[in-house]
């Protein structure tokens, strides 16, 4: 199964918009939650954050989830 990696962030930034608890709290409509997509599609820095943000978590929460991070010495 190919799906477009464009697709599917979209799709996993709008589920996130309409369904965060956090992010609900806005009130963001329809048109809010294009215009956010349209424009961290090609934000380097939304993208970095996020990175930084996935990293630290696992390296934080990863043996949670089964994920043996060796230290670094």
């Amino acid at each position: 199964m190919n799906i477009d990696p464009r697709q599917a962030f979209r799709a996993f930034m709008k589920y996130q918009l309409e369904n965060g608890e956090a992010v609900t709290e806005l009130g963001l409509n329809e048109e809010d939650i294009e215009k956010f997509l349209n424009g961290v599609e090609d934000d380097m820095l939304f993208h970095s954050k996020l990175d930084d943000f996935l990293k630290e978590y696992i390296e934080d929460f990863g043996e949670n989830y089964g994920i043996d991070i060796p230290l670094e010495e």
